[in-house]
């Protein structure tokens, strides 16, 4: 497995270090991604990147489909389940952010795969403006909002990579 540092995550690394509850949610979001990257290379996928960004990790295994994605995308948030007992609460938070049905969130690509693309794009959105909206009515505005918004983009590149996609799909048909 390749690891990447985005250049801005050293610092958040080096706060992390520092303070002890960060460096457990550290610990917590490498674990998710392992999970993952196991369930990947038992499906043969062994050129993974995980990169570590200012916002905790992401994994690259290259494109996924069927239910073998869906087992892919469970397997973090199962690590996670299961250790909950030994690294809570960052554990249990890191299960509840990942399980939003945000792409490109594990439960928004769980979604496209039980219920489609499309229809999990509609779903991440709406789930944005539900998070935006209990936000503004519980007052965590300057968290809610950050959150929401790096969602928000992250989304919003998902759904990009989805039309360039289909737009290559049809395009190779057509020939």
């Amino acid at each position: 497995m390749k690891i990447k540092i985005h250049p801005t995550a050293i610092f958040i690394i080096a706060f992390f270090i520092w303070y002890k509850d960060f460096a457990r949610l550290l610990a917590a979001v490498a674990l998710h991604e392992l999970g993952h990257s196991l369930a990947a290379r038992m499906l043969g996928r062994k050129n993974q990147v995980l990169t570590l960004t200012p916002l905790g990790c992401s994994l690259y295994v290259g494109e996924l489909t069927g239910p073998s994605a869906a087992l892919v995308y469970l397997a973090g948030p199962a690590v996670s389940l299961m250790l909950i007992p030994l690294l809570y609460p960052q554990t249990l938070w890191v299960f509840a952010f990942n399980m939003l049905p945000v792409l490109p969130l594990d439960g928004g690509r769980v979604a496209a795969v039980a219920i489609g693309e499309r229809r999990a794009c509609v779903l991440g959105g709406i789930t944005l403006l539900c998070a935006a909206e209990l936000c503004l009515l519980y007052n965590a505005v300057p968290v809610g909002v950050a959150v929401i918004l790096y969602l928000h983009f992250r989304y919003l590149a998902s759904a990009r990579l989805i039309k360039i996609r289909r737009t290559a799909d049809f395009l190779r048909d057509l020939y």
